[in-house]
């Protein structure tokens, strides 16, 4: 779990929030947690952090929007 609580850690310096505001579940984007520039950000705290590169057909709220989310789709990226 060491990515996620990295992830954590990024969007709460990144976009001032504090973890208690927030969730693994919690839409960070459509909820209005984060906006573009931080989505931006963490796409490429993504590839920096884990060597995973996004292809922009893979930005979607499906993938993107929760911390969830986030993890599940590096852990499926890191295996294919």
């Amino acid at each position: 779990m060491k990515f996620r609580d990295d992830l954590i850690k990024f969007i709460c310096e990144d976009a001032g929030l504090d973890a208690a505001d927030f969730d693994d579940n919690t839409e960070l984007f459509s909820g209005g947690f984060i906006d573009s520039f931080t989505m931006a950000s963490i796409l490429e705290f993504i590839e920096e952090a884990v060597g995973v590169e996004v292809a922009q057909s893979d930005v979607t709220l499906e993938n993107f929007d929760t911390v969830a989310r986030i993890v599940a789709f590096v852990e499926k990226q890191r295996v294919g």
